[in-house]
């Protein structure tokens, strides 16, 4: 058995392509076939070396491996359609030969039979049927001899031994063409599987309208790629038993292509953060920790110091269980960095108030004198100083909180101010108390 992937490079990854993908992967997996990846690049101007790296190293960054294919390096070219044109041009003058193809204003079209059927067995949407009837005869190489996708992606095909074509629905009505050249070269059909195609949540087709449409888009915003992986698998498909969130081993096991359904899949982008969400907190520990500090060190670019390493240290726990993506995660750390400290102006006229004004008082004071300056010994102080000055949480904690990290989003305030430790915090609080 061998599936293939073939991307046009004319963009970057699309998240409908990289589902493909993702489906013909695990479909070679569960069954122990071969995963093969060819550049469909007949579009050379187009085209760009750009949009080929993005799909290969976004591939890859997704964990889809593959047998056979485009590579970085030596024979990279055998699996690329732009050098393979002689190989086009000489199936094109056959099929002329044979007088199955005909020349028309410089163009070679393929000549459709007059009546007929073409009939194949399709593995998700069942039996299918095209009257030859509405099949016009069909380019095959343009006037300046280059191939079109029809005649292209079929040798392929035949050249690669392709055993399943697992793609689009919107590749549907090729088919037919493709299998008429399959007949007139005397070659055998591949299986045929069209997958179906991915809504937006108002059931219209995926675009930009919709938002990011691109693999790296999402791994740009923080989106894991064990979190994508798994939300892709269940557009159109389901391990049963009403499973959201499964590795890719459970995947492999049991994936089928005939459980796929064949309605449109709805790409939520909501339901991926959610899920990412689910995954970063399930992260390890350790491998957490040195993604966190990536995320960071990327976002400031520069290594971070050791006090800062010892503050992170202190509230990365409590931060993880708060995220949705990685890239959540500046935002929520930023206080703790020696950058410039700044109070978010908004924010400040928001919270401050004399009740406010004068809990900082109490509680910078009672800071000072302590002797402790652990987590419960800073819970123990703040919420002492609510009963003693009879105030609301909301009226001491929130000006607290924006005089510490700078404004009223931030990680749970007890942790932070632990983080921060005893003199930054005290100094901070010194700043914002306006008599001072």
């Amino acid at each position: 058995m061998k599936l293939r992937i073939a991307p046009s490079p004319t963009g970057n990854l699309h998240i409908g392509n990289a589902r493909t993908a993702l489906f013909n992967w695990l479909y070679a997996r569960a069954n122990n076939g071969k995963f093969l990846v060819r550049i469909d690049d007949t579009d050379t101007e187009r085209s760009t070396d750009e949009y080929e790296k993005n799909i290969i190293e976004n591939l890859r960054w997704l964990g889809l491996d593959w047998d056979e294919g485009i590579e970085v390096g030596e024979s990279k070219d055998t699996y690329r359609q732009s050098s393979r044109f002689e190989r086009y041009i000489e199936v094109g003058e056959e099929l002329e030969k044979k007088g199955l193809a005909y020349r028309e204003e410089g163009a070679l079209r393929f000549k459709v039979p007059d009546d007929g059927e073409i009939n194949f067995e399709d593995i998700v949407r069942g039996s299918m049927s095209f009257n030859l009837n509405d099949i016009e005869d069909f380019v095959i190489l343009r006037s300046d001899n280059s191939p079109t996708y029809h005649l292209a992606s079929t040798v392929d095909d035949i050249d690669y031994k392709i055993t399943m074509v697992a793609r689009g629905e919107d590749i549907l009505s090729s088919t037919p063409k493709h299998i008429l050249l399959m007949n007139a070269l005397d070659s055998n059909h591949p299986d045929f599987c069209h997958l179906p195609l991915l809504f937006g949540p108002d059931g219209k087709k995926l675009s930009k309208r919709h938002g990011d449409t691109s693999v790296s888009a999402f791994k740009e915003k923080g989106i894991l790629p064990e979190s994508l992986f798994n939300y892709m698998c269940l557009l159109g498909w389901s391990p049963g038993n009403d499973l959201e969130i499964f590795d890719k081993k459970l995947a492999i096991e049991k994936f089928d292509l005939k459980n796929v359904l064949p309605n449109p899949a709805i790409f939520d982008t909501k339901k991926l953060l959610w899920m990412n969400g689910q995954y970063i907190r399930d992260t390890e520990d350790k491998i957490f920790r040195k993604l966190f500090l990536n995320s960071i060190q990327e976002s400031i670019s520069r290594d971070l110091f050791d006090e800062e390493l010892n503050r992170i240290d202190k509230i990365v726990k409590s931060v993880q269980e708060r995220l949705e993506t990685m890239n959540d995660i500046k935002e929520q750390v930023m206080f703790l960095l020696d950058e410039p400290f700044e109070v978010n102006p908004d924010d400040w006229t928001n919270v401050n108030t004399e009740d406010g004004q004068q809990y900082m008082k109490n509680i910078r004071d009672k800071f000072m004198s302590a002797n402790n300056f652990e987590l419960n010994d800073i819970e123990e102080i703040m919420r002492d100083e609510l009963k003693a000055l009879d105030i609301k949480p909301k009226i001491g904690f929130q000006i607290t909180r924006v005089a510490v990290t700078g404004t009223k989003i931030s990680p749970p305030l007890f942790e932070s101010i632990y983080a921060l430790g005893k003199e930054t915090t005290i100094a901070r609080l010194a700043e914002s108390i306006e008599d001072l």
